[in-house]
């Protein structure tokens, strides 16, 4: 039963492109942190389903598009047995 039909959801940040501007840690801060410099850091593992909208608007906010949202399909489903 914890099995779900929502796709995983990862933030993939791309480093050259980061400015610093820091908004995307603003909008998602339980995912990203900060160096000192400005430059994010993003979580490692997948978004937890509760705040998958705020990463969402974190990759938005982005000027330079250093953040990307990538989504993962579920793990298929076992076949049933009724069509035996």
């Amino acid at each position: 039963m914890g099995v779900t039909d929502q796709p995983s959801v990862r933030l993939s940040f791309d480093a050259s492109s980061c400015d610093g501007w820091g908004m995307c840690s603003l909008v998602f801060p339980e995912g990203i942190s900060l160096d000192r410099w400005g430059f994010a850091h993003v979580m490692d593992e997948p978004v937890p389903g509760p705040l998958v909208r705020k990463a969402r608007r974190a990759a938005a906010c982005c000027p330079r598009q250093a953040l990307t949202i990538l989504e993962t399909d579920p793990a298929p489903r076992a076949a049933s047995n009724e069509s035996r």
